[in-house]
């Protein structure tokens, strides 16, 4: 049996190249297949404007919200590299009591655009951390990137158009 990754990126490739996939129909089974593989509590993409897609967004949340959180993520990314003369931020995650929240950014060079993936996760796992959870951890701290940058491909392509 492959890596997982390399099944999520097959699932995608599979359902994506069917005839006539529109691009809400692209996005939301890549939102879709990327909550179901990461076990997240709700996957979110966003762009400048504030939401453009949502996997089981919480009732409570709106465009206003979304728009207002990643353009705080966004600010803080550009401020960090400036200040710190690194490049861009490209995916970061922060912890919260109660989750973690993983941000990729993508950028789509042909028309200036950059969209936010935001995906959710429960964060129960960093609640008494014995070291199997820390070991736990360390594996999702690689495979979960691995998973965004996999839907960011997917998502480029289908926002490039």
């Amino acid at each position: 049996m492959g890596k997982p990754e390399a099944a999520f990126d097959k699932i995608l490739k599979k359902q994506l190249t069917k005839p006539n996939v529109s691009r809400s129909t692209a996005l939301s089974i890549i939102l879709s297949e990327l909550k179901k593989k990461g076990n997240f509590l709700s996957c979110v993409l966003t762009d400048n404007n504030g939401l453009l897609m949502a996997e089981d967004l919480h009732p409570q949340d709106n465009r206003d919200n979304f728009s207002a959180s990643s353009g705080l993520i966004t600010d803080a990314a550009e401020k960090l590299s400036d200040y710190l003369g690194v490049g861009g931020v490209s995916l970061s995650y922060f912890v919260t009591q109660t989750n973690m929240i993983w941000m990729k950014s993508i950028h789509l060079p042909d028309c200036n655009d950059r969209f936010i993936l935001l995906a959710v996760k429960r964060n129960s796992l960093l609640s008494k951390m014995p070291k199997a959870t820390l070991k736990l951890l360390g594996k999702e701290k690689v495979f979960i990137p691995l998973l965004l940058e996999i839907a960011s491909k997917y998502i480029r392509e289908y926002c490039d158009e």
